[in-house]
């Protein structure tokens, strides 16, 4: 699968449990006394959901990840040193090579930020029901349940080492900058 197709496939499979978990939000809401064994088990088939994507998708997003530090050290080069490259290739070339790692770090930057959103709204999930749920009464076993369930956030990953959160964005695209100018000094 071409590398912008999956950027493409995972945004949309991300919006889409962003939207899950949003459709779950307001139910929470709406809800003025909730059944929490149902929503306990509403919120399990979503965690399944998310666990059984993440499993198939998160070595893909590692290998996209790849690409786009090799896309990205290709580009910085270019940048650097634009005279060596329009000296055998060309002007037109040269912008090509500049749209081209654009358009990587856009669809990096779109993956990451859908990716991201799964795991802000499962916080936000967990802060809502702490505050639907009085902690001044005596909690029932489902209440308990609930929030002990919850309390684990949810998130895509990077072949299950880090989570796609809004800090992997900027570190992420800030290291491989970073190596991609260190490697071309050595």
């Amino acid at each position: 699968m071409p590398v912008n197709v999956f950027s493409m496939y995972y945004t949309v499979i991300c919006k889409h449990l962003h939207d899950t978990l949003k459709n779950f939000t307001k139910s929470l809401e709406v809800s003025t006394n909730p059944d929490y064994s149902e929503l306990l088990n509403q919120f399990l088939h979503i965690r399944k959901l998310v666990d059984e994507t993440d499993s198939e998708l998160s070595i893909l997003m590692f290998t996209t990840f790849l690409c786009y530090a090799c896309v990205m050290y290709f580009c910085v080069l270019s940048m650097l040193h634009p005279q060596q490259y329009e000296a055998y290739t060309g002007i037109v070339a040269l912008i090509s090579i500049w749209i081209l790692f654009v358009a990587y770090c856009l669809a990096f930057i779109a993956m990451t930020v859908t990716g991201s959103r799964i795991y802000e709204d499962s916080a936000s999930i967990w802060i809502k029901t702490q505050e639907l749920i009085n902690t001044r009464h005596r909690l029932t076993f489902p209440q308990k349940r609930f929030l002990s369930v919850i309390e684990k956030n949810l998130a895509m990953t990077v072949w299950k080492i880090t989570p796609v959160k809004r800090s992997f964005i900027l570190a992420a695209v800030g290291t491989i900058f970073t190596y991609c100018v260190l490697l071309d000094y050595l």
